[in-house]
């Protein structure tokens, strides 16, 4: 199982976990608007938003505690992601509607950013047998 995780490359997946959430989080709204005009209606899927924060919460935890555990012992991939995960959250549950997007937009930048220098630790650490 291990292995298999190995292959895998953790960040690229909670990139692509930010990144669905925020186009989720950019999409959604414009859908609620043009749905009336098509004669449907939909409320908001508070399952499909809880199991994506924990997706990305997961994979974020997952991958960056590898990064840091196994390679390359830098806080700053660990404190962005924690920063952009709070700003999600507070986006999602306690910002009012003019900030809610800009925190969330916020929040998934910081921690697509990262993933991204995780990888680029874990790439470093890699070259240069610093492991």
């Amino acid at each position: 199982m291990e292995n298999i995780f190995r292959r895998m490359n953790l960040d690229t997946i909670g990139i692509g976990a930010s990144m669905l959430c925020a186009v989720h989080c950019a999409v959604l709204p414009l859908l609620f608007a043009a749905l009336p005009l098509l004669g449907m209606e939909i409320g908001e899927n508070d399952v499909l938003e809880y199991c994506l924060l924990l997706f990305s919460f997961g994979i974020g935890c997952f991958a960056l505690g590898q990064g840091y555990l196994r390679h390359h012992r830098r806080l700053l991939p660990l404190l962005l992601f924690v920063g952009g995960f709070a700003l999600l959250l507070v986006g999602h549950f306690w910002a009012e509607a003019a900030a809610e997007y800009t925190l969330i937009c916020i929040g998934a930048g910081a921690i697509v950013s990262a993933h991204l220098l995780n990888q680029r630790h874990r790439r470093y650490c890699r070259i240069h047998k610093h492991h």
